[in-house]
């Protein structure tokens, strides 16, 4: 299995397999805690070999640097079919989150498990914003 995308965007769907994404951000700047953000998605597409057809189980863990969980894990099942004909196959999944809200502010991380394996990780630095700031990737 190779992951081929993960990220972190105001939102995303999967249509007949082809994966739409608007608004990938690294980061979310907030005056104070706790920092909610309204709507997100949070995208995965990995590739799988024919020989790893079945069943298997996604976990997503968003972090802070010292391990510790800033909400509860996300968790879905899915099924991945490839023929030998084919050699792969890609599984896009997106999970929408509303009301995303972290209670502190640092470098934290968004860590993808597949099959209880670490299989990726992305930043996700929460920032206190600036009374003047400039407009960027990290505007809530």
């Amino acid at each position: 299995m190779k992951v081929e995308l993960l990220a972190i965007c105001d939102a995303a769907t999967d249509y007949q397999g082809r994966l739409n994404i608007l608004g990938v951000f690294e980061g979310i700047a907030a005056p104070k805690l706790p920092v909610v953000r309204d709507r997100c998605s949070i995208v995965t597409r990995m590739r799988f070999d024919s020989n790893e057809t079945g069943a298997h189980q996604l976990r997503i863990a968003l972090r802070n640097k010292k391990g510790v969980l800033l909400i509860p894990e996300l968790k879905a099942r899915f099924n991945v079919k490839a023929s030998e004909e084919q050699g792969s196959v890609a599984a896009n999944l997106v999970l929408n989150l509303n009301k995303l809200k972290i209670e502190e502010f640092g470098r934290h991380e968004i860590a993808l498990f597949i099959d209880d394996r670490l299989v990726d990780g992305i930043p996700l630095t929460v920032a206190r914003a600036m009374k003047k700031q400039i407009r960027g990737t990290m505007d809530n």
